[in-house]
């Protein structure tokens, strides 16, 4: 077998066990982070085994390079042009959000993405031997904060399709800020999904009931359940299919609270969530730890909101595997000392 169809075979070989596995996994549970990484792999696999393919083609292999020297360069483009996008948004959040680090993340994130390439090329500059080991340890960093964040959108995308027509006999809506007791549009939002999906649900029969979920916090006038109740009520949703939930403080409050009064009402499972798109991922996540059979939709957000708003939910699921994210502190440290202590001073 000649060199080039070992190839092919090695990456046929590698795309059906990234893929199977995927397959397996998602019907494990659809919710699982992992399939976002395993999406990864099998894309990555499948382009291999595409160029392999078109390698033995006459002509192919420089067909090959052209393509790849395409994609290489458009991801540069993109990583220049991403920092920039960042910062940008992040000075939009700052004039029409309130300040606060959540909704800095954007421009946080884009100015240390800025400043990754300097200190990477310190040492260059420096000519220190600590200088490599900090190098060492914020390229480590990127590298595996960038492919976490791969991951993590790779599984939001494969989850939404899936999410967008999951089967369920109630919505449960998570709550959020009213403002004077009224319902502001990220909130509204939410809601229209809801009614939406629960009319989708419902069939010829009806619509399933709707759950609005959310307790009164120190600066509201009323529990968040009963302002998105009226919210309901006056957009035409019948009384007998709201149940209000106003107790809830937490998204998993609302998800346990939310299901233990549909359960007391004798609404079996599965259940829909609806929450606001860059939650959705991980309100999902959310009920698959608490082991409830409950899918997360997403309702559109603002799109100067959307980008910080979703740095802070990674920022959240990053939280969830902490001894993961530890071990890799850890090596990155290790592997940054062993560069320094290896640099020659002066190099």
């Amino acid at each position: 077998m000649s060199a080039d169809v070992g190839g092919v075979a090695s990456a046929a070989v590698a795309t059906v066990f990234w893929g199977t596995w995927l397959a397996w996994s998602l019907r494990q549970d659809r919710r699982r982070l992992r399939n976002g990484f395993l999406l990864m792999a099998v894309v990555y696999t499948a382009s291999g085994l595409v160029g392999a393919l078109v390698s033995l083609v006459p002509g192919g292999v420089d067909a090959v390079g052209w393509i790849t020297l395409a994609l290489l360069a458009a991801l540069a483009l993109a990583l220049l042009a991403l920092p920039v996008f960042l910062v940008l948004n992040g000075v939009t959040m700052v004039r029409r959000e309130r300040r606060s680090l959540g909704n800095l993340l954007s421009l946080l994130a884009g100015l240390a993405m800025l400043a990754a390439p300097v200190v990477v090329a310190a040492p260059v500059a420096l000519r220190q031997s600590w200088a490599w080991g900090l190098a060492a340890a914020v390229g480590l960093a990127t590298a595996w904060l960038g492919f976490t964040f791969l991951g993590f959108a790779a599984q939001t995308l494969l989850y939404r399709r899936y999410a967008a027509r999951v089967p369920a006999r109630a919505v449960i809506v998570l709550g959020s800020k009213v403002v004077g007791g009224r319902v502001p549009p990220l909130l509204a939002a939410r809601l229209t999904t809801a009614v939406a999906a629960a009319e989708r649900l419902g069939g010829p029969g009806g619509a399933v009931p709707i759950v609005p979920s959310g307790g009164q916090g120190a600066d509201e006038d009323r529990p968040e359940g009963v302002a998105m109740a009226r919210w309901l009520e006056s957009r035409g949703v019948p009384r007998d299919r709201i149940l209000v939930e106003d107790a809830a403080r937490t998204t998993r409050e609302n998800l346990t609270y939310g299901v233990a009064l549909l359960r007391e009402r004798g609404v079996d499972g599965p259940y829909l969530v609806a929450t606001n798109n860059y939650h959705a991922p991980r309100a999902a996540l959310e009920a698959m730890d608490l082991g409830l059979d409950v899918h997360a939709v997403g309702a559109p957000t603002a799109g100067y909101f959307f980008p910080s708003a979703y740095l802070r939910e990674f920022v959240a699921v990053l939280r969830r595997r902490r001894a993961v994210h530890a071990v890799a502190a850890a090596l990155i440290v290790v592997a940054a000392v062993g560069t320094t202590v290896l640099a020659v001073p002066g190099a």
